[in-house]
Formats: C-alpha cells, structure tokens, sequence
C-alpha cells in the first residue's frame, strides 16, 4: 500500500466520556488510573441482572450549556455538540476556511422502554393491542423530533446547523468500529487533498434497557455488580465488556495549512485501514485484525520497529482480547513483548459508535505529552494474552507512532496510525 501524499494535523480534539466533560479532564484521569464505571441506580434497584456502566457525569450541566440540542431528547447529540465546541476551540476561529467535511460515527438510536411501557398501558387489554387506541395514545409519548432523532444521519445534521457546516457530511454506522472508520475516511480526503481540513468523530449512548438486554443476551457483558472490578480486560477473570457513553471529536487539516495558521498539531493520523473478517455476526477473528493493522502502517510508512505503543479494542471479551493478542504478536514477532498496549475501556466502559474516536483521540493525547494511561483491574493476565498490557500504573515514555484498534461485530475492524509531529 501505498503512503498517502500530505500529512494531516489533529488542530483540535473534544472529549467526553465517564471521566470528564472535556479532554483535558479525561485524559488526566486516565492517566491516573481512575474509574469511571459506577452503578446505574435504576438498574440496581429493580436488581436488573446489568449494575454498572460507564456514565457521563453531570449530565444536566451540559445540557444547560447546549441550549440547540435540548429540545431533541438525545443524550448523544448533547454529547457531540459538547465534544465539538471544544475542539473547535482549541483549532482555532479560521479553521473553517477552504473546502471541509463531517464524519461521523454514530448508531441508530432506540425508543426508551419506559415509554413504551406506558404507550402499553394505554392500549393493553386482555385480547392483546388495541391498535386503533394504541395509535391514539402514541401521540402522547413522542416528541414531534423524536423519531427523526434516532435516525444515524440526525446529529451529523444538526451539528452542521449549530456550527454553520455546509461541506460534505457523512455518518457512518458500523458497529464498534463507526468512529474509527469516520476518522480514517476523513483523514483520507485531507491526505489526498480532496479536502483542506475535516470535523471526525463519534457519539453514542449505549446505556438504556434495550441495548443492555441485548448485549446481555448474546453473552458479551460483563456480569461483574461491583463498579471497580467489572471491567477487567486482558485479566484471566474478565466476564465481558461494559456499556458507556459519550463523544470524541477530532479537528484534522493539512499539516501545512496547520502551521500556517499558527497551529501546532497535537499529532499527526498518518495511515488507515479497514476491513471485514467475513466470520459470524460476534465473532473476532485475528486474521482480521492483523489485516487492518499491516494495511495501516504501509499506508502510513511505518515499520515494526517505529511504533511504541497500541491502544488495544481491549474490551474485556472472552474471544476478543486472546485474539488481539495474537494479531499483535503474529505482525511484531518479538518486537511485540516490548510495545507497551493499554485498555481505555477499562475505565470508560464502551462507548460502541463512539469508542473508536475516544481512543485515538486518547493516543494523540498520548504522543503529545509524552505518557500513556494503565489498564486497570488487571491482577491476573491471562496465559493468552501474554503481552505488556500496562497494568494498574501509568507510563512516560516517548511515542514516535501509536496504533489504535478498533474491532465491531460482523468482523468490521479497522487501525489509525498516529504519530508525533515533529516541527
């Protein structure tokens, strides 16, 4: 494969996750080892068999800032507009000059089970639904937006109405794998120059009944009620992932143009790739991973020996982590055992559509400042999964390039290559 023609900048990036509201407070935390998986009170209480998720915090405080976004009923849409006015921040009042773009990763959402209860109640009877009394007592529950709210192609919109967007837009819906390939698509255009810059990113709100009885149901949570241990991967004693919530936006440009603005770039995307394993709908597969990550570092010029450090998918899974571990040492060889590799996920939970874009967000954060974060909860590795996975303590050390992998259902994985701006 070969390398893409310019370099792109990361001008700008916004988080927010179960840690922080911003970047800086995320990635501080992070790096601290804290965790931001707490107990669902709701879920608690009616001893739901699913206790803990990867929260956002103080939720009300950002709806309050994010008048636009209020009136849709979507806590995602809050999120990326929070995430987005951030970076944007940090990029700059010109970044939006020349020709632009929006990718981003976003999942359709779903109606909240409680108001379908109470759309029940209304039309039950001991015959079954009564459609007609159904359909008349439907209009009581549902807001006039709400059903075009759900739609994947609704926030993307209305975060070209709140920021005055009117480039290209694009939402990508893929599983875990939405907002890492949203990054890398946009990065493609800047690096070809089909673009001068591009808004990346994901969002997601993961934590509602449906989602949790679904994931529930096909094994993949963990069933861990303590919030401190519940997410625990690459440890012999992990049960499975847990949901979170959130938003991770990124503003990239050429490089050039960066600097010209008066810009210096947190870090550079330097390669992608994506591609699917073709296995069953929940499966991993190494093959796979081992694919995307070989296709992004050709594409990005980087050899084995250049890349300092992976952040993992590292869910917590049963079949995923023993399969990223073998990718990695199949394509390192030796090399693999001296590449430190962490897990945000450990902290932050999952945030599904929107995990890809938390996590390079993560790495750039990362090469930037020069240390990465642990995986916490790791006490007793797994025999397979026999790599340096970071555990319980924090690092400095400095990182020419990073890897961050992100692996979805149906086999849909793909790799970022980011690297240190050297200027």
């Amino acid at each position: 494969m070969t390398p893409l023609p310019k370099q792109v900048a990361i001008s700008g990036i916004g988080m927010v996750t179960a840690l922080g509201n911003n970047s800086q407070s995320t990635f501080d935390s992070l790096f601290s080892g804290k965790n931001g998986i707490t107990e669902v009170k709701e879920w608690k209480e009616s001893n739901f068999p699913i206790q803990v998720a990867g929260q956002v915090k103080n939720f009300n405080d950002l709806l309050e800032k994010t008048p636009e976004a209020r009136c849709f009923n979507s806590r995602k849409a809050i999120f990326a507009v929070t995430a987005l006015r951030e970076a944007m921040k940090q990029a700059g009042g010109n970044f939006q000059e020349g020709r632009g773009g929006l990718f981003l990763g976003v999942e359709t959402g779903r109606i909240d089970i409680n108001k379908l209860f109470g759309m029940f109640l209304k039309a039950g009877s001991s015959k079954g639904l009564d459609h007609d009394l159904f359909g008349k007592s439907a209009f009581h529950f549902i807001s006039r937006y709400e059903a075009l709210s759900k739609q994947p192609f609704f926030i993307p919109n209305l975060l070209s109405n709140v920021f005055g967007l009117t480039g290209e837009i694009r939402s990508i819906s893929n599983a875990c794998s939405s907002s890492s390939q949203a990054v890398g698509e946009g990065f493609r255009k800047v690096a070809t120059g089909e673009l001068d810059w591009a808004i990346v990113g994901g969002t997601d709100d993961m934590i509602d009944l449906y989602m949790a009885i679904g994931f529930q149901l096909l094994g993949a949570l963990s069933s861990d009620k303590n919030p401190e241990t519940a997410c625990r991967p690459f440890d012999g004693k992990r049960k499975g992932f847990v949901l979170g919530e959130g938003a991770g936006m990124l503003l990239i440009e050429n490089t050039e143009r960066a600097v010209k603005r008066g810009v210096k770039p947190i870090a550079l995307i330097s390669g992608y790739s994506s591609g699917a394993s073709a296995t069953k709908i929940t499966e991993t597969t190494s093959d796979g991973i081992l694919f995307t990550m070989d296709q992004a570092m050709q594409a990005a010029g980087v050899d084995k020996n250049s890349v300092d450090y992976i952040n993992a998918h590292g869910t917590g899974t049963p079949m995923n982590d023993p399969a990223e571990n073998f990718a990695i040492k199949t394509l390192f060889g030796e090399k693999a055992f001296s590449i430190p590799i962490n897990s945000t996920k450990s902290m932050i939970g999952h945030l599904i559509a929107a995990g890809g874009a938390v996590e390079a967000a993560v790495v750039a954060r990362s090469i930037q400042e020069g240390k990465i974060h642990p995986t916490i909860n790791l006490e007793n590795p797994d025999p397979h999964c026999d790599l340096d996975y970071v555990p319980k303590i924090g690092r400095e050390i400095p990182i020419r390039n990073g890897l961050s992998n992100s692996l979805g259902f149906a086999g849909i994985n793909s790799t970022l290559v980011l690297s240190k701006f050297e200027g």
